[in-house]
């Protein structure tokens, strides 16, 4: 069933939700957060760059009697298209600066970059058994860069891991790095009220996809780090970047943890039953009629899985005529 998006809510400690529609099925909204700061606004995520989304946070902001121009930061979570697509037009209109993660800096060009994208994905694809005829319905939807998906510029200014964002009146928002979903993703802890801001890295009803990229080392095994991380720092109240609010971080994080280990766990007795292409164990591990959206992540999930299963010793790969094979 699906849930509606729900309405602008002021939430206590001068923390406000403002969910913005994004233009695909799932997820349909991205929840972006202002809070309140000294001289001003911080607001948390911005979603992508079409109409709908900015009415959505202009028209938030009036409903909860904020200026929308007092905004003078943005803090984006991570380099996803829902959540980072509209900064370049909000930084112009709103003079505010950009904030993100010291990694996104050295990945924006790969984000401005449609046509490495589909070279990655195809080179992927063609190495790791997607048929030649499925190839190309799975990559098709990326020929054209979407309107809503514009080109960004590089943040303004750049945080590390354990640096604190200071709010004002003693208040400051801790940066905790948590790659894995995307490689400069970072959750942000109020010192206040201890409240996590978890963008994607802990979702209330999903994992977030876990997407393999050769580039990137072992995906999977960062996000499970960055978890097993988050857990340490017991998170109660945790206002994810998607879905509903969440009231115990740490509960979440487990389930999800739990979910992963589960998932190695059938795809190695997948492999361990006969040698296979990571195409092969994603049509045999995800539900069948996937539209090419849903195939493409699945794959790359299916991927992220098997290879990290290989670096911790639990599979190996030989290639076969050009293809990955895993075996036991």
């Amino acid at each position: 069933m699906n849930v509606p998006m729900p309405e602008p809510a002021s939430l206590g400690h001068g923390i406000h939700l403002i969910p913005a529609p994004l233009p695909f099925k799932s997820p349909a909204w991205v929840n972006t957060y202002a809070i309140e700061a000294d001289g001003g606004i911080l607001l948390l995520d911005c979603g992508t760059d079409w109409e709908p989304g900015r009415e959505a946070i202009r028209d938030g902001f009036g409903q909860l009697g904020l200026d929308e121009s007092a905004v003078h930061t943005l803090v984006v979570s991570h380099l996803h298209l829902d959540h980072v697509g509209m900064s370049a037009r909000l930084v112009k209109e709103l003079g505010c600066r950009l904030v993100m993660h010291e990694r996104a800096a050295k990945l924006v060009d790969r984000y401005n970059d449609t046509p490495g994208y589909v070279d990655r994905l195809l080179r992927i694809g063609r190495a790791h058994g997607v048929p030649p005829r499925v190839l190309g319905s799975v990559t098709g939807d990326l020929a054209t860069r979407p309107e809503y998906m514009p080109l960004i510029d590089p943040p303004d200014h750049t945080v590390a891991d354990g640096e604190r964002i200071d709010i004002g009146d003693g208040r400051s928002l801790e940066v905790i790095h948590t790659p894995g979903h995307e490689p400069a993703h970072i959750c942000l802890r109020d010192s206040r009220t201890g409240i996590l801001f978890s963008g994607d890295h802990v979702l209330p009803r999903i994992s977030p996809v876990i997407m393999w990229d050769e580039d990137l080392g072992d995906p999977l095994g960062s996000y499970l780090a960055s978890l097993q991380k988050l857990l340490g720092m017991n998170p109660g109240i945790t206002y994810p970047a998607h879905g509903t609010l969440i009231d115990r971080g740490d509960e979440r994080a487990r389930q999800i943890l739990l979910h992963h280990d589960r998932r190695l766990l059938d795809m190695a007795e997948l492999v361990r039953s006969a040698d296979t292409t990571a195409w092969e164990v994603m049509l045999k591990s995800f539900r069948p009629n996937l539209t090419p959206l849903e195939a493409r992540l699945a794959f790359l999930e299916t991927v992220s899985h098997l290879e990290h299963l290989k670096m911790i010793g639990r599979l190996q790969t030989e290639q076969r005529d050009g293809t990955v094979v895993f075996r036991r």
